[in-house]
């Protein structure tokens, strides 16, 4: 995730984001500081993406609330956590869909829910295009349990509706792994999502749809190393 960390106070700018890696390490988070709402808003006003926006209040250039208004002119999804020592502000933050509401000095079990959350949010709307019958159709990561290597073809199965379509497995697991980090190839011709595992033996693994999936071997531990890592990142 690429987060934006928004206060005027240095000090606390560092120590969120002293927090927020100490939860998820900086291979995982990426913090980009800004002191005001202007240095923000410069950013979006240059193209540069973010993923999220921890955003404080109370600011003597631009305040967070006005800061808010004029970052949702550039995207009105972007989610916008406020962070504030005011907690009566709180209605405000529903003119600008805030996503979640953090009291100063931030506790780190609710900085702990807040990502958490997020993650899952960000990973609901990661998407993938497959074509179907010569058209382009769109369909959600989230709900990918598995892609299977079949012959020249890759199946893609969802939890409602399976498809296959012609590519090599590598191009398969190329597009998985541009949108998501929550998958494991745990044999040859599978590639399964760690958010769809039901349970790990070390020989194959049970998914949520039913379906069995073989672990090749010597690959057992490391599929269930891969495992403990999603649950701790994802936080189920």
């Amino acid at each position: 995730m690429r987060i934006a960390i928004v206060d005027d106070e240095s000090v606390f700018r560092k120590q969120i984001t002293d927090s927020i890696h100490s939860l998820y390490g900086k291979g995982d988070v990426s913090c980009f500081h800004y002191a005001d709402g202007k240095e923000l808003i410069a950013a979006f006003e240059n193209g540069f993406e973010l993923d999220a926006v921890f955003l404080d209040i109370e600011m003597k250039q631009m305040d967070g609330m006005k800061t808010a208004r004029i970052i949702r002119t550039y995207s009105d999804s972007i989610p916008i956590i406020f962070m504030t020592s005011h907690t009566e502000m709180a209605m405000d933050g529903y003119e600008v869909s805030a996503f979640r509401f953090l009291g100063k000095p931030v506790e780190m079990d609710k900085l702990r829910e807040t990502l958490a959350d997020l993650e899952k949010k960000i990973r609901v709307e990661e998407k993938i295009a497959l074509k179907v019958d010569g058209e382009e159709e769109v369909f959600p990561v989230s709900s990918l349990c598995y892609a299977e290597a079949a012959n020249n073809c890759v199946r893609f199965v969802f939890s409602g509706e399976t498809i296959e379509t012609r590519m090599k497995f590598s191009e398969a697991i190329s597009l998985v792994d541009s949108v998501s980090e929550d998958f494991f190839k745990c044999h040859r011709s599978y590639y399964i999502s760690l958010g769809h595992v039901k349970k790990m033996g070390t020989s194959e693994v049970l998914m949520d749809n039913t379906d069995i999936i073989p672990i090749s071997r010597g690959l057992g531990p490391a599929a269930k190393q891969k495992l403990f890592e999603y649950i701790r990142r994802a936080g189920r």
